[in-house]
């Protein structure tokens, strides 16, 4: 588990890296954190609180520079991420990705980690146009499908199967909530969700387990 929780943390401080590489946020610039929460990775995978490694972006110093909105639909996790971040002028919004309500190119850009494969293929189109609709640019991260071992339930090739066999297997097995929606993406269908993007891929491991679509010009 601790080696899951370095590999985790060493994927999330190297994509926060390059949103700061790839986007280069000006002091000032307006952010809204699609999928915003507290620290969790260290209490999920180790079965306590850890300040070892950043695992959020807003405990990213370089964040304090920004104007930072962070939305999500759980209550309970941003009620922790606003007793966390308000000293630090950070708002927490309880909203629907794929309603937002904010108006067209109204956010400098839209920072969004590993939200959009907890959707359902329908949901996550309209959380895309939204994206597409409220930012000037966007900055939106995703496992591959194409990683051999599916992160969320630690198994390899499960993501492969058709999907009763694939619930079957979660549910015996306890290692996703079968209730809950995951449809990863291959690179071709996030740039296709994304028109106008470029997709990076990210590998931590031997294979790239992580891709980006972002755009950095208005």
């Amino acid at each position: 588990m601790r080696l899951n929780y370095h590999l985790s943390s060493r994927s999330r401080q190297i994509k926060l890296n390059l949103f700061w590489h790839l986007m280069a946020p000006q002091p000032g610039c307006s952010v809204l954190n699609l999928g915003a929460g507290p620290p969790h990775l260290s209490r999920t995978l180790l079965g306590e609180n850890s300040s070892e490694l950043i695992e959020q972006p807003e405990q990213d110093p370089r964040w304090g520079s920004l104007r930072v909105i962070g939305a999500d639909l759980n209550q309970e996790g941003l009620r922790e991420y606003s007793r966390l971040y308000k000293d630090r002028g950070i708002s927490a919004v309880i909203l629907n990705g794929c309603r937002l309500p904010f108006r067209d190119q109204s956010i400098d850009i839209i920072f969004s980690n590993a939200v959009i494969e907890h959707l359902t293929p329908e949901d996550q189109k309209c959380m895309a146009n939204e994206i597409m609709r409220v930012a000037r640019r966007w900055f939106v991260t995703t496992p591959n499908f194409w990683y051999p071992i599916e992160l969320h339930n630690k198994l390899p090739l499960i993501q492969f199967l058709p999907r009763r066999a694939r619930l079957t297997i979660e549910e015996k097995l306890g290692t996703y909530p079968v209730a809950e929606p995951l449809n990863l993406l291959t690179a071709k269908e996030l740039a296709r969700l994304l028109p106008g993007s470029v997709i990076r891929k990210v590998r931590v491991t031997f294979y790239p387990e992580t891709l980006i679509a972002y755009k950095n010009a208005s």
